[in-house]
């Protein structure tokens, strides 16, 4: 509101719970944009009018789009320009996780990881996350039970990372996940700390994976994600395969893939709210 404000362009502002907020408020509005929080064209049935934004997992940032959020968002499977700023918005953004701040507060305590040996990071997310029920085609069940069948058989390691939001909300699983062959629980342990050790970082379609791709490791999604054309798809039914995509990585192509990335994400498709 303040940058449209700022162009001598008229706000009207409507304040709701962000659930709240229906057809008949925009309809009530003669404007010639409408920015609505947290929610699709598809599911919210606005206009040309309309753009729905989300933030992402850097708190500043935003995206706008005129079809949704995430997985939904009609920018994500257009592909990475070649065009990019030679990495420097990569490297900025790598030196957050210097500082372990993540989006939501991580613990400041140093774990001793060695004990995991070598192991795939698997950091869960909510079970009735509307990215999960709207750009998924599993679930978190799904993702743990197919994960933790495969890490028997195969003998790799896993660790899944409680979500720090509601961890209560997974707890359901801790129990099934370390009963389980080379699988682990982990809730105490930072994010970056967890990620700057691990062989590969899988996820459904977490925020936590663009912030994998700044450890430069191998990031394997199975929903739909803003990244989808960064990283490598994953297959809950063939793991074996999807495994030997992780070992076939070729690491500076995978950098310089992330970096194109992160230059046409930040720059060009989001909005940074910190007022310039």
């Amino acid at each position: 509101s303040e940058d449209h404000q700022n162009k001598g362009h008229e706000v009207t502002i409507i304040e709701k719970v962000c659930k709240q907020i229906s057809k008949r408020d925009i309809d009530s509005v003669d404007a010639n944009l409408i920015y609505i929080p947290h929610t699709e064209k598809k599911t919210f049935g606005g206009d040309n009018r309309c753009r729905y934004y989300m933030q992402t997992v850097f708190p500043w940032l935003f995206t706008i789009d005129e079809l949704g959020w995430g997985g939904g968002a009609s920018f994500v499977n257009k592909g990475i320009p070649n065009e990019f700023d030679y990495g420097l918005t990569f490297k900025e953004f790598q030196q957050r996780t210097w500082t372990k701040e993540s989006k939501f507060e991580q613990p400041r305590n140093d774990i001793d990881l060695d004990k995991y040996g070598e192991y795939i990071l698997a950091p869960l997310q909510l079970p009735h996350d509307e990215t999960i029920k709207y750009h998924s085609h599993i679930e978190v069940k799904d993702f743990i039970e197919g994960l933790t069948d495969w890490a028997k058989e195969s003998k790799i390691n896993i660790v899944f990372k409680g979500h720090p939001a509601n961890p209560q909300s997974l707890y359901h699983f801790r129990e099934y996940i370390n009963s389980s062959k080379n699988c682990f629980w982990i809730e105490n342990a930072n994010i970056h700390d967890l990620m700057n050790r691990a062989r590969a970082c899988y996820v459904i379609n977490s925020g936590t994976g663009l912030e994998a791709m700044l450890h430069e490791i191998p990031v394997v999604r199975f929903g739909d994600a803003e990244y989808n054309s960064a990283v490598i798809q994953g297959d809950i039914n063939d793991l074996t395969k999807t495994w030997e995509h992780v070992n076939m990585v070729h690491k500076p192509g995978m950098i310089l893939k992330y970096a194109k990335f992160y230059s046409h994400f930040v720059n060009n498709i989001c909005y940074d709210s910190r007022i310039k």
